[in-house]
């Protein structure tokens, strides 16, 4: 009998997925007590693929070489500010303001940015290309994603995310 590929995907997913609090929470229209929802993953875990870490096209690379450069040098505001300029990004300020926040957050935690290279680069179709770095701090490194999108001549990002989960990275 053969076990179609989606069903030890979805096992090894629940096996990973981190449980959310214990404490049922009530429901309010039955007074049920029901688990809350699990935590919706900013980024998704890797596939069984080997990385690719190749390059971006120079146009992407220099953007983020920049960022990475100015978030060396200390100044969280102006790497997100350059990052982020031009894109649909930089005008959702909460969410600009939160980038900002985690990052700070996270190098108090994980310590100055030291270096950082890439570790992943595809396409999805012709027109998306999906980039993860890892950034080297002192105490652990950081994975970063960026998904660039070309509507037509030019790439403009249209999403960024970073985390310290690194095990999905391992295997």
């Amino acid at each position: 009998m053969k076990i179609p590929i989606l069903v030890p995907l979805l096992l090894a997913l629940a096996l990973l997925t981190p449980l959310r609090s214990q404490t049922p929470a009530p429901d309010s229209n039955s007074g049920v007590q029901t688990m809350a929802p699990p935590p919706r993953h900013i980024m998704p875990l890797t596939t069984n693929r080997n990385p690719n870490p190749i390059q971006p096209p120079p146009e992407i690379r220099e953007r983020i070489d920049k960022f990475f450069d100015t978030l060396k040098g200390g100044d969280c505001v102006a790497a997100y500010d350059g990052l982020l300029a031009g894109t649909r990004l930089d005008t959702q300020v909460d969410k600009k303001s939160d980038f900002i926040s985690r990052t700070q957050t996270a190098f108090g935690i994980y310590g100055k940015l030291t270096d950082w290279e890439v570790f992943d680069n595809y396409s999805v179709g012709s027109n998306v290309i999906v980039v993860t770095y890892l950034s080297r701090h002192p105490i652990q490194p950081l994975r970063w994603r960026f998904v660039y999108y070309r509507p037509d001549k030019t790439w403009g990002l249209i999403n960024i995310g970073f985390d310290d989960v690194l095990l999905d990275q391992l295997d």
